[in-house]
C-alpha cells in the first residue's frame, strides 16, 4: 500500500486525477469503478481538464457505477447516477455504450445482475476510486452487511449513520432505506484501488 498525504484538497484532487489518467493511458479498454460521493468531484473535474489538454482519452476505457440509492433515478438530485452523469460522464463526453450503472428504479436484484454481468464481461474491475463514509463504509458496503463477504453486487440495508447524513445529497426529503452496491470482495479484486479521504471527520 502506498500512502500519499497531500497538503490540501486541491493537491489531493490533482494527485488522484493524475493517477487515474496514468492508469487509463497504460490500460486502454479496462473497466473503472468510480465513487459518486462529494470527495472525488474535484478530481473528476481535473480529469476532464486533462482530457481537454490532450493528456488522456477518457473514452478509451469503460465505466461501472459503484452504488445507488434504491428508489432514486436520474431525475432525483443526489442519486449516484445523476451525480456521475452531471459531473463526469457528461462533461467528459463518455459514450453511453461505455457506461453501466445501477438502476435504482427497478427490482434491486435485477439491477445487481445487470451490473455484475457488465463487470464479468470486462474481466473484472481494473481501477476503482473509493471514498470512505463516516461509518467506514465504501460504496454501500455497510458495517455487518453480507456485501462485505460475497462477490458481485448486492442490495444492502442502509446503516443509521448513512441515513442520517443522506439528506445532504438531496434537494428534497427522500425516504431511502436501502442501497445497491458492488460488493467489497469484487472491489478488492481490482488491479488498482485508490482510496481518497479528505476532511477532519475522517481523520481517524
Amino acid at each position: 500500500m502506498n500512502q500519499i498525504i497531500c497538503t490540501d484538497y486541491e493537491q489531493l484532487s490533482e494527485t488522484v486525477a493524475a493517477k487515474i489518467a496514468d492508469w487509463i493511458n497504460k490500460n486502454p479498454g479496462s473497466l473503472l469503478c468510480l465513487a459518486a460521493g462529494d470527495t472525488p468531484l474535484s478530481a473528476y473535474a481535473k480529469l476532464v481538464k486533462l482530457q481537454d489538454m490532450g493528456a488522456v482519452d477518457l473514452s478509451s476505457v469503460y465505466y461501472v457505477g459503484l452504488d445507488e440509492w434504491v428508489g432514486l433515478g436520474m431525475n432525483d438530485k443526489g442519486s449516484c447516477k445523476q451525480v456521475m452523469f452531471d459531473n463526469f460522464y457528461g462533461p467528459a463526453n463518455i459514450p453511453e455504450a461505455h457506461i453501466r450503472v445501477f438502476d435504482g428504479l427497478v427490482n434491486p436484484e435485477d439491477a445487481c445482475k445487470n451490473v455484475s454481468e457488465w463487470i464479468d464481461r470486462h474481466g473484472g474491475i481494473g481501477l476503482t476510486l473509493l471514498g470512505v463514509g463516516l461509518n467506514g463504509h465504501v460504496g454501500f458496503n455497510e458495517p455487518g452487511a453480507q456485501s462485505l463477504t460475497e462477490k458481485g453486487c448486492s442490495p444492502v440495508p442502509l446503516d443509521n449513520t448513512t441515513l442520517k447524513v443522506s439528506n445532504k445529497y438531496f434537494d428534497r426529503q427522500q425516504a431511502v432505506s436501502q442501497g445497491i452496491t458492488v460488493c467489497l470482495p469484487t472491489l478488492k479484486a481490482a488491479k488498482k484501488m485508490i482510496l481518497m479521504l479528505s476532511g477532519n471527520k475522517k481523520k481517524a
